[in-house]
């Protein structure tokens, strides 16, 4: 569940991209500031109450700490987190299955 304390560890400027490759479903364009984020992780907080996330693991992604999820329909998806200053300051989800087809072993653990 998404709460206002979670807001603690996104910085006021925290941009979320994402990239779905026009493939599968992603935002359109980035989400800029905490109030914007926040809102869309709140949306996505009431859809995975019917169809949650399955984490396969944690991961370096780019260099960036992360975690590999499949979502809703068998989709792989990858979310880095650039932190700075002890908060997260974005936030990259690839959803782009042409993106992500050199993963290994994306079966759930």
């Amino acid at each position: 569940m998404v709460t206002w304390q979670n807001c603690a560890l996104l910085a006021d400027d925290v941009v979320a991209y994402s990239d779905g490759g026009g493939k599968v479903p992603a935002s359109p364009y980035p989400l800029r500031g905490i109030e914007e984020v926040m809102d869309r992780h709140a949306q996505l907080a009431r859809d995975f109450r019917t169809s949650p996330s399955l984490l396969v693991r944690y991961a370096l992604i780019d260099g960036l700490p992360g975690f590999v999820t499949v979502e809703d329909g068998g989709v792989v998806q990858t979310t880095a987190l650039q932190i700075e200053r002890e908060r997260i300051v974005a936030i990259y989800v690839t959803r782009n299955p042409d993106k992500l087809r050199h993963l290994p072993d994306c079966s759930v653990h």
